[in-house]
Parts: structure tokens; sequence; C-alpha cells
């Protein structure tokens, strides 16, 4: 199932570079100088989010991250990223916490995708303190239908217990977060 999704990730890029040189090729013709190095900046602003996902260590967390970014595209989920560490310390297998970030994607996804949804926006937030790796999915949610959910997230929380890691649910009356704290590896034990 994850090479079918990075397969889709490769398609979608390969399509999206060639539609980006056809509107700069199409602004050249009609010398649309100025418009072009605008075109070219956004362009790259897009490039660059997607890099911080390719700088982080665990090779299955990218895997899940770049699937789960094609898949709010497709939803049209406007899906924003904050990572401010590339995970390097993190003292949990990648298979694990990729596991446990693709349960919580498709949770978010499972509400932000009918038609009726109106407030499509999802925020990953992945950061790390001195002694923890911390990631907060945020999404808008109804909070009845979310803690029909928790358990989901209780059996989330208990399959990451073995790896001193946690996951817990936050519901308000206009948001779902969800947070998932790993441990990091302490500087004695590269």
């Amino acid at each position: 199932m994850e090479i079918k999704g990075l397969l889709e990730v490769i398609q979608v890029q390969r399509h999206d570079f060639l539609n980006h040189l056809q509107v700069i090729s199409g602004l050249l013709q009609l010398n649309k100088g100025e418009r072009v190095r605008d075109y070219i900046n956004q362009v790259c602003g897009e490039y660059e989010r997607l890099s911080r996902i390719t700088r982080l260590k665990p090779p299955e967390v990218k895997a899940v991250l770049l699937i789960a970014n094609n898949e709010a595209a497709k939803c049209q989920v406007d899906f924003k990223m904050d990572i401010e560490t590339n995970m390097a310390s993190l003292d949990v297998p990648g298979q694990v916490v990729g596991a446990a970030l693709d349960c919580c994607f498709k949770q978010a996804l499972k509400f932000l995708a009918p038609p009726e949804v109106t407030d499509r926006r999802m925020k990953l937030t992945i950061s790390e303190g001195e002694r923890k790796i911390t990631i907060k999915l945020g999404f808008p949610g109804i909070p009845a239908e979310v803690v029909k959910d928790a358990e989901e997230q209780m059996a989330l929380s208990q399959s990451l217990a073995p790896y001193n890691s946690s996951a817990r649910l936050a519901v308000t009356d206009k948001e779902v977060e969800i947070y998932m704290v790993f441990p990091r590896r302490s500087s004695n034990n590269p």
C-alpha cells in the first residue's frame, strides 16, 4: 500500500512539474517577465514546503507525510506543516512513528473529505524538546463524531506504550488535536 501511495506522489510531482513548465513557457510567450518571476517564486515556495519533509531522517515518516500531503490535496484539504526538527534523535523505530502518523492522517481525512465539509484544513507540527519529540495534528471536527472514534486513539496509545510513547486526543467545540509524544535518544546514546 505504501509503495502504491509513493508511486502516486511521484506521478503527481511529474505532472505538476510539466504543468509548471507549460505555464512559464506561456507567460514567456506573452512577454510577461514579471509574472514569470512571481510564478517561479510561488512554485519554489511549494517545493520548499515539500523539501522539509524530505529532510526528515526516518524514511517511514517521510513516506507517510508525502502520501498524506498528496491525499490532502486530492480531498482539497489545506495542509500546513510546521516541521522544526529532522527527527534524527528519535528513539523509536521509524516504522512505529510512521504507522501512528498514518493512522492519525486517515482519521483526520475521514472527517475532512466528505463533500458537505466546508472547513477543510489540517495542521501538522513536529517539534523537539530536551527529552521528547512531539507531533501534533490539528483539524476542525465535530466533537461527537471524534469522541466516538476515541477508542481508535486508545488503541493507538496502547500500541505506542511499549516504546515509552503516547497518543492523546484533545477535542474542543471547534477543533480536534491529536498529540503524539516520542522519546529522544539521549546524547550519551547515539
